[in-house]
This record gives structure tokens, sequence and C-alpha cells, in this order.
């Protein structure tokens, strides 16, 4: 599976869950996830996780880069963020606490779906 489908998975179960608002009390975040050959952006805010294709950003976008099985680790919640950061795996222009807000995020959504299956 690719980025898109990943990210499409990803984006249809954040919309289902009601529990991560508080991360978005003051911010929501633009992330853009890419590997060698695909990049997809989403916007994750309160209650919506939006995949963006081909739509201008005026606002900060954290990147995050790596091989696709690190990507896929990330995002079904397999491996934290900051273990693949530090493993070279994946790099990212966000600051530390902005890596730590996302790498909640995706781990809870996968345990989350665990829990339900």
């Amino acid at each position: 599976m690719q980025i898109n489908g990943l990210i499409h998975l990803f984006s249809k179960r954040f919309e289902e869950q009601s529990y991560l608002s508080p991360f978005f009390r003051l911010n929501d975040y633009f992330v853009s996830l890419s590997n060698e050959e695909e990049c997809v952006s989403i916007h994750l805010r309160k209650r919506s996780c939006k995949v963006i294709i081909r739509e201008e950003i005026d606002q900060e976008v954290i990147q995050i880069n790596g091989g696709l099985n690190a990507l896929k680790a990330l995002v079904e919640g397999d491996m934290k963020l900051t273990d693949l950061i530090s493993q070279g795996k994946i790099e990212t222009d966000a600051t530390y606490r902005t890596v730590l807000k996302l790498e909640s995020i995706f781990y809870l959504m996968r345990k989350q779906s665990r829990d339900a299956g």
C-alpha cells in the first residue's frame, strides 16, 4: 500500500475519534509525509483529518520524510516517531514538542483500532 492509501485509512479512523480533541486546543497541524516517490499532505484539526491534494497551504507545513516502510510503521502506530528519527529512518523539521504530539496522535489512533478489532 502506498502513502496515499495509508493516509486515507488514517483519515477515516481519525474522524471517528473524539478523544484526540485536547491535542488541538491551540493549534491544528499541516503535515506532509513523503518518500522518494510520493508526497501526501494532511490537515489535522479537532474533529477532522483532511487529505490535501494540489491545494495551496498558507500555514507552516511539518515535513516528515522517510522510506515507505518507516512511514507505514508511523501511520499505523507500530513505531514511535522519536524512535524512527533516532534510528535515522525518518527526518522531520518539526520541533521536539510537535514531534511528541504527532507521535501521540499516531500511536493513539493505532491503539484504538487494535482494541476495537
